[in-house]
């Protein structure tokens, strides 16, 4: 029996529009890598620390070593994705991501985590956010913020069940067995999904956005607007990085992440361990933030048109480096709840909006490399995050520290996205 069933594209036009079924796949697929690899480090670290004895920076080492080789990795998958479509590229990746739990809840020495780490980090970038966020670009223009928007919300609910059930799973079966189940699950229930994970809808006859007539599609980029009618720009990567907004927007998502990543890996160690919460009250924090995203992204989804893209991912920037301050120098239950709320509604707003930025400004075409090309910027922040934090953790002895320095980074990063304006049109 199927675990999961949907018509071919060509069956859906007079239905549901196709692309809405590699949302859903979408959703439920970054919902399984992020409530079991992304948002439940932070509790592998609380256990293996206490189990296995290992330090900080050796933990942060191993997880930001393993996002810096992914980070790498990500112009050699963009051109995979454009050469071989997201389908077989998620496959590869997910059967990467599955095997390589089974092989961590077996490890006993701290080079098979930095060895085996690594095959799940890049398991999970390939299987993963750009390759489903390259699949719902190709199949959605108008609608492209909303789609977005809704694949990343299983990004917000794994990290709710991450920061949450997952944290307390841990603690009581053991981070061992959860290992090995999360194998499994990834590849009996996430494989089967990439069967939806078709390129794009041109290659079926049906037209983008499930619209009747095609929008309009020129060889020239075109600053994107808010008229009706839309042009696709069609950038290669090359053309894309000679434009200042392939960098500010680049640079502005390094300095964002910085704080994600810091925070997935050291968030419940600050809490239950620098701030003298339980496990329970930490886990209710970190999935406060999660749930907290869910209005951010309908924010994104719904608001991006009207108010503007840059404006809000500006002002989540500002929210970001706001919410990591009040982290780093308060320790009341109350401060901590504003500063989850504050984290979370920031990153669902900018986490659809700046994809949407860079498809709109560069097309759908080549958006595999330039994403591709794009994770390099954002591998810098992704490693540097946790490494600072922990680093300056075992120096001073607290999380003070390394969270208010990382938090300058998003204050400066908004001005990226302020003045991320759309490419000039080529001559």
């Amino acid at each position: 029996m199927k675990l999961f069933s949907a018509p071919k594209p060509q069956e859906s036009q007079n239905k549901i529009y196709y692309g809405w079924y590699i949302v859903g796949a979408g959703l439920i697929i970054q919902l399984l890598g992020a409530s079991l690899m992304h948002h439940a480090l932070g509790a592998y670290a609380l256990a293996i620390t206490r189990d296995l004895g290992w330090s900080r920076t050796a933990l942060s080492g191993g997880f930001s070593l393993a996002r810096f080789e992914s980070g790498l990795l990500g112009p050699a998958q963009g051109w995979l994705i454009d050469k071989y479509g997201p389908r077989a590229i998620l496959r590869w990746g997910l059967v990467a991501f599955g095997l390589g739990f089974i092989a961590f809840s077996l490890m006993t020495e701290l080079w098979h985590f930095y060895v085996i780490f690594t095959v799940i980090a890049i398991g999970s970038s390939l299987g993963g956010f750009m390759s489903v966020t390259v699949a719902v670009v190709s199949w959605f223009d108008q609608k492209r913020a909303k789609a977005l928007a809704m694949a990343q919300l299983g990004f917000s609910i794994g990290g709710l069940l991450g920061g949450s059930v997952i944290l307390v799973m841990i603690t009581e079966i053991g981070w061992r067995e959860f290992s090995f189940g999360s194998g499994v699950l990834i590849l009996i229930l996430a494989f089967p999904l990439t069967s939806v994970m078709y390129r794009r809808p041109e290659d079926f006859g049906l037209t983008i956005d499930g619209l009747e007539t095609k929008s309009p599609s020129v060889n020239e980029s075109q600053p994107a607007g808010n008229s009706k009618t839309r042009y696709e720009p069609t950038y290669t990567w090359q053309d894309a990085m000679k434009t200042s907004s392939f960098w500010m927007i680049g640079l502005g998502h390094a300095f964002a992440v910085m704080v994600v990543s810091t925070l997935m890996l050291h968030l419940p160690l600050h809490l239950v361990e620098g701030r003298g919460f339980s496990e329970v009250q930490a886990a209710g924090i970190a999935a406060g933030m999660m749930a907290c995203q869910i209005p951010g992204q309908a924010i994104a989804g719904y608001l991006g048109e009207q108010i503007g893209k840059r404006k809000l991912t500006t002002t989540a920037m500002l929210m970001h480096g706001a919410a990591l301050l009040i982290l780093a120098q308060y320790s009341s239950y109350p401060m901590m709840i504003l500063f989850a709320v504050m984290n979370g509604v920031a990153w669902g707003i900018r986490g659809p909006l700046m994809q949407t930025m860079r498809a709109e400004y560069f097309g759908r075409k080549h958006f595999g490399m330039i994403m591709g090309w794009s994770s390099v910027l954002i591998m810098a922040g992704s490693f540097s995050g946790p490494m600072i934090a922990g680093w300056l953790f075992d120096i001073a002895g607290s999380y003070e520290t390394g969270f208010t320095f990382i938090a300058m980074f998003p204050i400066v990063g908004s001005l990226f996205f302020l003045f991320a304006g759309p490419p000039k049109k080529r001559m």
